[in-house]
């Protein structure tokens, strides 16, 4: 009796010493880099600030999920990968439709306010 797995392809792909190694220090440079940014004392425009750990932040994720979760293309995570885009459009539509509703009641409420 064959000892592997009986579907090889929906198995996830597990990463070498070397693979963790890069996964970790990518992490550890991203986390310096957003430390840097906020601490340094840099006279950046607070929307430039915010975008910046904003984009720190996006690359933290996409490699935290390629190093250590091993979500790729291939055929084998294409479940995962559509769970995790699926979630990713429930957390937009969330918190985009909260934003939108916060700021559209601010703006009603304060109208009165203002003459």
């Amino acid at each position: 009796m064959n000892s592997s797995s009986p579907h090889p392809s929906m198995e996830a792909g597990h990463g070498t010493v070397k693979t963790y190694l890069w996964g970790f220090l990518l992490s550890l440079l991203l986390t310096c880099a957003a430390f840097w940014l906020v601490l340094s004392g840099l006279s950046l425009d607070p929307t430039l600030r915010y975008g910046g750990l904003a984009l720190l932040a996006v690359i933290q994720i996409g490699v935290q999920m390629h190093y250590f979760l091993h979500l790729n293309t291939s055929s084998g995570q294409l479940w995962n990968l559509m769970a995790l885009l699926y979630t990713l459009l429930i957390v937009i539509l969330l918190v985009g439709g909260s934003l939108w509703i916060m700021h559209n009641a601010n703006m009603h409420m304060m109208s009165g306010m203002e003459s």
